[in-house]
């Protein structure tokens, strides 16, 4: 099986109960090399946009406690996931975990050097409050400073999965039928330049209130 059919196979059994909207998706339809940000609302955040986008061969960066499970690694390694360490080892001093982060971000900048199209979650995590928060992550950043030439960066702002089965928030809300929303906008010079005049802080606050946008209390 193919990552192809295998997206087209998911999407049809996710559209059951999910009515997907996308918007802004002809942005990853020319010939870039693309860099895809989205936000992460729930667990089933990576499924729904790999589903979605199955024509399009971006490559996650997954954590390898995801890549070694029976199931999952099987599916991430057919769609071409690239597994990274886990960063949340207790036993890892703080030096250690700057030089691991700094190594991933090594990893994403090599990959988009060499024409891999690819997708992570500037946050690093599930978000546990109604809103997207990144705080001193480092990847994002540090990729955006050293972008390679060509590479355009998209960010994902995704809407929906908030109090569903698949996220951390509370209370849990069934419904038959979601409404999730995926929405594309190309920011690559402002990313670039943001990176290249901001502090860390201050680049990540810039992503934040992207993502937070319209968020309804």
């Amino acid at each position: 099986m193919t990552r192809y059919t295998l997206g087209k196979i998911i999407k049809f059994f996710l559209h059951w109960h999910y009515d997907v909207r996308v918007t802004g998706e002809e942005l990853l339809r020319d010939k870039s090399t693309h860099l895809v940000l989205p936000n992460h609302t729930a667990y089933m955040d990576p499924l729904i946009l790999f589903s979605e986008e199955w024509w399009l061969p971006i490559s996650p960066m997954v954590d390898e406690l995801f890549m070694r499970h029976w199931l999952y690694g099987r599916v991430l390694k057919l769609g071409g996931a690239i597994e990274v360490p886990d960063l949340s080892k207790s036993a890892m001093s703080r030096e250690e975990s700057v030089a691991e982060a700094s190594q991933l971000s090594r990893i994403a900048i090599d990959s988009l050097a060499a024409g891999k199209q690819l997708c992570f979650y500037p946050s690093g995590h599930v978000k546990t409050i109604d809103k997207e928060v990144i705080g001193n992550r480092r990847m994002a950043y540090e990729v955006c400073r050293e972008l390679p030439a060509g590479v355009r960066v998209i960010l994902c702002r995704m809407r929906g999965l908030e109090s569903s089965r698949w996220s951390k928030l509370k209370p849990k809300q069934w419904k038959w039928r979601r409404t999730v929303t995926l929405h594309f906008e190309d920011h690559t010079e402002e990313l670039r330049q943001w990176a290249k005049t901001l502090t860390r802080r201050e680049f990540n606050e810039k992503l934040e209130n992207w993502y937070n946008t319209n968020i309804q209390h």
